[in-house]
């Protein structure tokens, strides 16, 4: 039994190592192609990254593989995994089998069920089902985790989580940075619906967005419900603040997409979120956002990069 648990903890330590060589190989198949690091790119703007792309609040094990890893940035794509993950976090500790029937069907909580377990996200505990990592306190790094690789996947655009800078007067992490053709993109993720969202919470993001000076900002909420009825009026708060001195310019673009003083967009996953990012960068790059290609709602095959 011992011998067996030593096996295992060996194979666990061999699957690390692949997982960080296969990280390494991209980093300088990237160098190799003349494409700086993302470091290098902030350092030229005069900023000093202090930390990126923590990994302890995210839902992937240490040890998954760069296969299991693909395959479960396929299956986020998948509005629905994501609320079906959103609601098993919520509920940690205390999650029955068939206690999630009402995000989905039977068919689909089963397929999601035995995904999460064969990737060592899920185990069974004393109550149910539970979290095989105890640090995760929400979904909102996770999300952080696969908008930052929807950037790098689908748009061949560098992009890191969860950064940090000392020297900026803004509190907190900038959710995901992304560099698009030569353009500082600065994406908020919200994983809440609107109704939970804040003024206090688009004053800080717009106060990152003054502290940082991207070229264009996002504000990405995970939800299929309308922006315009909460967090659109937010901005307008905001924005008609006498101290700032700043003419409020909000327009429509498409569906529940919103453009806000010609640099900071506004969208929902609605139809669904990777082609609203297309769509955005698509109008960001002098493109008609009519004329960008849209993806279905929970696409199950392998991406195809859209290339703006």
């Amino acid at each position: 039994m011992v011998k067996g648990t030593a096996v295992e903890k060996e194979l666990a330590e061999i699957k690390s190592q692949l997982l960080f060589l296969h990280r390494r190989v991209d980093e300088i198949k990237q160098r190799l192609e003349g494409s700086p690091s993302f470091e290098e790119v902030l350092h030229r703007r005069g900023l000093i990254l202090g930390k990126s792309n923590p990994t302890e609040n995210l839902l992937l094990p240490k040890d998954i593989s760069p296969a299991e890893e693909s395959q479960f940035y396929e299956m986020m794509k998948r509005y629905s995994f994501r609320i079906f993950l959103r609601e098993i976090i919520s509920r940690q500790g205390c999650l029955q089998p068939s206690s999630l029937r009402r995000f989905c069907s039977p068919e689909t909580e089963e397929e999601y069920t035995q995904f999460l377990i064969g990737c060592g996200i899920l185990q069974s505990g004393r109550q149910g089902l539970v979290l095989t990592k105890d640090t995760v306190r929400n979904f909102g790094a996770t999300l952080e985790w696969f908008v930052a690789q929807v950037m790098e996947k689908e748009f061949a655009c560098p992009a890191i989580w969860g950064a940090k800078f000392g020297h900026l007067k803004a509190g907190g992490d900038y959710d995901v940075l992304s560099w698009v053709e030569r353009n500082l993109l600065y994406l908020e993720v919200k994983s809440s619906p609107p109704k939970h969202i804040e003024g206090t919470e688009i004053g800080s993001f717009m106060d990152r967005l003054d502290a940082l000076m991207p070229n264009f900002a996002i504000l990405l909420v995970d939800t299929e419900l309308r922006m315009k009825d909460k967090v659109i009026p937010l901005f307008e708060e905001r924005l008609a603040d006498p101290e700032r001195m700043e003419r409020t310019s909000i327009r429509r673009l498409f569906d529940e997409t919103f453009l806000i003083q010609d640099r900071i967009f506004v969208t929902n996953s609605k139809p669904n979120l990777i082609s609203n990012l297309a769509r955005i960068l698509g109008c960001w790059l002098g493109q008609k956002a009519s004329t960008v290609a849209k993806v279905g709602d929970d696409q199950k095959a392998g991406s195809g990069r859209f290339l703006l």
